[in-house]
């Protein structure tokens, strides 16, 4: 006579190797033995959780083909629509001429990650907005628009919108906690805004190594990063360009996380980037000093961001730090066509502190973040900050807030308003003396 054990294999073997094709009658089925006491509760789950995913495997078999070097693939994305009104007080100041613009935006991103075999992986992304065609100050005063994948809703009577590669990598992990990539990437940093805008994805190469795990500390969990950047591929025979050689960005962290506390974690990340001082070229071949041209020389910036992390109210929430203060500021300033006798300690320095409560990864979840910073003239590159700020424009101050609220799992509505004024007066940069910026969004991730 079949015991209970030999009876509960038995089921478990039938339902699990019919799942994929027949999972709704399955399911009845399941449901039946559970309430025969066959089954129990716990195991009556597993069941249906692998029957569902063997018969969305079934499903895709067929339909999806990948090579047989690939052993998974991720693909993520998110749609995002966007109103944004943006008002300033064009410099000089006391000629009370303010601009306004206002005007709604879409944003599209699309990322592939595969897993491949022999400790090697591989991933792409596109986005609209990769030219730069999107304009998110007011018409008459520019673009500001490479570190934003927003474009304009209204784009010339209905066009289509352009698409471009954000990300183009390939990495190998060679022993366990040690990560290499190669191509255009997502940022490897722990940063802030202030330093890095969270769409800018730089082009070279890093190295991410887990201290922790390739030494096996306790305690306190280290990791080392680095990143070498090719900004700009110079041509080395025409004089035009500064020293005639490629402009470079270099930078190294090192990230130190440790419970001070009970639920209490603190996170250090002390880092240092630097340049080449070469110029970089603008898409019509130009050098700083000229129309689209971007200096990128006299940057040796110390670098300090960090968090405090805990839990009040059944909500995460994080007080956040960073500062950035560039050893070469002063004749960044000088070479940015400042006098030195003009010059200032401000320039050089850049801080930022705020808070951030909730997190967004479900239905209800809400979060709201609100920080104050200040920006010298010459402390970090612009090229590369947050666009929403300020415009992503330095010898800036000003606050932002931010708040946002999930409908559900994907679907998140959010709005952000950022306050910004000259540090400095009696600089042509920022080009106005104060700005506001109001965005209401609505995305969807899938």
């Amino acid at each position: 006579m079949l015991n209970k054990t030999t009876v509960q294999l038995m089921a478990l073997g039938l339902i699990g190797s019919m799942a994929a094709t027949s999972f709704a009658d399955d399911s009845a089925l399941i449901d039946a033995l559970v309430r025969k006491g066959v089954l129990k509760k716990g195991e009556a789950e597993q069941i249906r959780a692998q029957a569902c995913k063997d018969c969305a495997s079934d499903k895709l078999s067929g339909k999806v083909s990948l090579g047989e070097s690939v052993s998974s693939l991720k693909l993520t994305g998110d749609v995002r629509v966007r109103y944004q009104q943006t008002s300033e007080d064009s410099q000089p100041l006391g000629t009370n001429n303010e601009d306004h613009n206002s005007g709604f935006r879409v944003r599209l991103r699309i990322n592939a990650d595969y897993k491949l075999s022999d400790d090697f992986f591989a991933g792409f992304g596109l986005r609209t907005n990769v030219d730069g065609s999107s304009v998110v100050r007011n018409a008459n005063s520019g673009q500001q628009s490479r570190r934003s994948a927003d474009t304009d809703l209204a784009n010339s009577y209905y066009s289509n919108y352009s698409i471009g590669v954000s990300k183009a990598f390939i990495g190998w992990t060679p022993i366990s906690g040690v990560t290499l990539i190669a191509g255009k990437q997502a940022n490897p940093f722990y940063t802030t805004d202030m330093v890095w805008g969270s769409e800018v994805n730089p082009s070279g190469f890093t190295q991410q190594i887990d201290l922790s795990k390739v030494f096996g500390f306790s305690g306190v969990q280290l990791s080392l990063n680095s990143g070498q950047f090719v900004v700009s591929d110079n041509n080395e025979s025409t004089a035009a360009h500064q020293s005639n050689r490629d402009a470079y960005i270099w930078q190294t962290q090192l990230v130190a996380t440790a419970e001070v506390a009970s639920g209490v974690k603190l996170t250090v990340a002390p880092g240092f980037y630097s340049s080449n001082g070469a110029s970089v070229a603008g898409p019509d071949g130009s050098t700083f000093g000229t129309v689209n041209g971007t200096y990128i020389g006299n940057l040796q910036v110390l670098l300090l961001p960090g968090d405090v992390s805990t839990e009040f109210g059944g909500q995460k929430v994080k007080f956040q730090w960073d500062l950035a203060y560039n050893l070469d500021g002063q004749n960044r300033s000088f070479n940015n066509n400042i006098a030195r006798s003009n010059a200032s300690g401000t320039d050089n320095l850049a801080w930022l502190a705020g808070f951030q409560i909730g997190e967004n990864n479900k239905k209800g979840d809400w979060s709201a973040v609100v920080n104050y910073r200040q920006v010298g003239l010459s402390a970090v590159d612009s090229a590369i900050t947050d666009p929403d700020f300020g415009f992503g424009q330095t010898n800036v101050s000003g606050f932002k807030v931010g708040f946002a609220y999930n409908l559900g799992a994907a679907t998140t509505i959010g709005a952000s308003y950022y306050q910004v004024d000259n540090l400095r007066t009696g600089i042509t940069q920022p080009g106005y003396n104060s700005a506001q910026i109001i965005q209401a969004d609505v995305s969807v991730k899938f």
